[in-house]
């Protein structure tokens, strides 16, 4: 494995668009309950974490 950070970053982005489509599905059957707002929340760590690891990662591999 070159760059584990890169990867990392890119498997908790991946998480988010789960969680997004989880929520989605959700507020289409069900409406906007607690549950879609944890999904919400837990998507939107995910992407930050997500692209700070890939930052971190991309300027690590340049030194």
């Amino acid at each position: 494995m070159r760059n584990p950070l890169a990867m990392q970053g890119l498997i908790y982005l991946v998480l988010a668009v789960v969680f997004v489509y989880f929520a989605i599905s959700q507020v289409n059957m069900n409406g906007w309950t607690i549950m879609t707002y944890l999904m919400m929340a837990m998507a939107t760590v995910n992407t930050v974490t997500g692209i700070k690891f890939v930052t971190v990662g991309l300027m690590k591999k340049k030194e």
